[in-house]
């Protein structure tokens, strides 16, 4: 990096530092979650689980007073200087959600000072989805062929196509079906679980595809707010991940449905409705079986209310509508970058420091068809 970016340089990896083993999906799920769920059960539905989580060994107390001592006024770019300014008070918030995981009202508020609540707009669009999709969810459901074993084959192939030097694995403690570890270089799959052919091309072009494309582009770059994450990138890199499944062709009326029903269900979680009373409205409203259910409520009442998983609906019809070009994929790609500071791109370019991408996502480049009829729900409703 030139000279003129000196202080830039050391603020950053100072940045880094402090923050690159602070990934909150470590510690959001929990451990005795199907202890719980047999608990809940027996109880005829009526009494919340009460789940316990990891427990974290950072110290985040340090961590934070660390983080407020840097002098972001003292990069050499006006721009640049806010764009760190505004990054440390978006890690500020995911420490808040690690400290608080499990103390219900804390870990809301956190949870929504950093990733938001639903908009009505937001709320509009679920329940539109919900309302068309869900006469056509058991026609799309496959029978689940595939084990957590056949699955991890499945995900090393899809790995090797890109050659990452990654550690695919199974874990039990896990709320979701698969997830990507970027302090670890992990892709992990539940340990248990059935996947159909259709939900493995799903997930791997969701978590290899884009996850993975964005953390090993972002290893080349020349800052490390790439690898970290820019402010608020969930919703564009969940968003990213959605659009891949979509451009695969895997993405069929269950998983739009249970996006939409995850913006409700985050609703739910800030309007203080149950566990028990989200968990009924699932299997009697939208008549899902029981552990389906379960799982979805799960997701977003872990920790106190995780409003995360909102995001992935609202950053995926975002970019549908922005119809991203060449060189807009090019930056959203070039690591865990937000569509709210494409404008910082053509700056870190100009001033040298941002690199070209090692990594190309192959869904973005190939020809496969869409789901007919999820495209024609889109361009109804979007």
């Amino acid at each position: 990096m030139s000279a003129p970016f000196a202080k830039l340089q050391q603020i950053d990896l100072r940045f880094y530092q402090l923050l690159n083993k602070v990934e909150l999906l470590l510690y959001i799920n929990p451990i005795n979650a199907e202890k719980e769920r047999q608990k809940f059960y027996k109880s005829g539905y009526s009494i919340d689980p009460v789940f316990r989580y990891p427990k974290c060994t950072l110290n985040l107390r340090a961590i934070r007073k660390e983080l407020f001592k840097l002098e972001m006024q003292k990069i050499e770019n006006e721009a640049i200087a806010e764009l760190y300014e505004q990054l440390r008070w978006y890690f500020s918030g995911i420490l808040d959600c690690v400290e608080h995981v499990g103390k219900k009202e804390l870990f809301l508020r956190s949870s929504l000072k950093t990733f938001g609540a639903p908009s009505a707009l937001d709320l509009q669009r679920a329940h539109a989805l919900i309302k068309a999709s869900k006469s056509k969810i058991n026609l799309t459901s496959s029978q689940r062929l595939h084990t957590t074993e056949e699955a991890l084959e499945y995900m090393n192939s899809f790995v090797n196509q890109y050659g990452f030097n990654v550690t695919v694995k199974s874990a039990t403690h896990m709320s979701s079906k698969a997830m990507v570890s970027n302090s670890k270089k992990s892709v992990i799959l539940k340990r248990g679980e059935h996947f159909s052919a259709l939900e493995l091309e799903a997930l791997a072009n969701h978590e290899i595809g884009v996850h993975l494309v964005t953390t090993f582009n972002a290893e080349n770059q020349r800052l490390k707010i790439f690898s970290l994450g820019f402010p608020f990138n969930v919703q564009t890199q969940e968003g990213l991940a959605v659009l891949a499944e979509y451009y695969s062709g895997a993405l069929n009326f269950d998983r739009i449905f249970e996006l939409a029903v995850r913006v409700v269900l985050a609703d739910n979680v800030i309007k203080g409705q149950s566990f028990a009373a989200s968990f009924d409205q699932l299997v009697g409203e939208y008549k899902l079986s029981r552990d389906h259910a379960f799982k979805l409520v799960t997701r977003l009442y872990r920790g106190g209310g995780f409003t995360k998983d909102r995001l992935y609906l609202p950053g995926f019809i975002e970019l549908i509508q922005q119809h991203p070009n060449d060189e807009t994929m090019n930056w959203l790609l070039a690591g865990k970058t937000a569509s709210d500071y494409q404008h910082m791109m053509p700056i870190l370019e100009q001033q040298g420091l941002m690199n070209p991408n090692t990594y190309q996502s192959t869904t973005f480049n190939s020809a496969k068809p869409l789901n007919k009829e999820v495209a024609q729900l889109l361009q109804r409703l979007v």
